[in-house]
């Protein structure tokens, strides 16, 4: 990965036609609940899943909230494997490299899984926590049904509070309309003072 040579935190955006968009063939689920129901619905979700049906990536947006869902798996024998920012660097790695030979199906993680790395094994994204923005959910998203992967994939969201709702909606017209998610279209326009 890019990783490797630069800083790829200072990579601002890249921009290709297809950046901005949701793959057409990945599914797009919302589960609205309650808080308190996200757990036992992750749960049934993964232990009702085939072992053959390809890797699943977990999102939450604190490491907090990686190392408790972590407990609970290991709690009910989910096999699993953690990846947030307080680890060390090599420790990432290692994670990493490991989810992507296909050990451990499942790894829970925070954003640093969703830029720049090599999922192709994944088949299911799941947003336990619902992401801040429409980046970050692109982003995640862009994860599943990747270039080399051999099923479609799908990404199944939890969305427990009211604001939630309204980043949900505009992702539901982009995808219902196959159109790029507002606000990220700048990249086909020229800037306001060019010329």
């Amino acid at each position: 990965t890019l990783a490797k040579f630069t800083d790829v935190d200072r990579f601002v955006t890249l921009s290709t036609q297809s950046l901005h968009r949701l793959p057409p063939h990945v599914q797009q689920k919302f589960v609205r609940l309650k808080g308190r129901d996200k757990l036992p619905e992750l749960l049934q979700l993964l232990k009702e899943r085939p072992s053959s049906a390809g890797a699943v990536l977990i999102f939450c947006n604190s490491a907090s909230t990686v190392n408790w869902l972590g407990y609970i798996l290991e709690d009910h024998r989910i096999k699993h494997l953690r990846l947030q920012g307080q680890m060390s660097a090599a420790a990432r790695a290692g994670i990493f490299a490991s989810f992507q030979k296909g050990d451990v199906s499942v790894l829970v993680c925070t954003d640093l899984a969703s830029r720049g790395l090599d999922t192709s094994s994944v088949q299911l994204v799941v947003n336990y926590d619902f992401p801040d923005t429409l980046q970050d959910y692109l982003h995640r998203a862009g994860r599943v049904g990747r270039v080399g992967s051999k099923a479609p994939g799908a990404v199944v969201s939890f969305v427990t509070h009211r604001w939630d709702v309204d980043l949900v909606r505009k992702i539901e017209t982009a995808a219902r309309k196959r159109t790029g998610l507002p606000g990220m279209d700048s990249i086909n326009k020229p800037p306001p003072n060019a010329g």
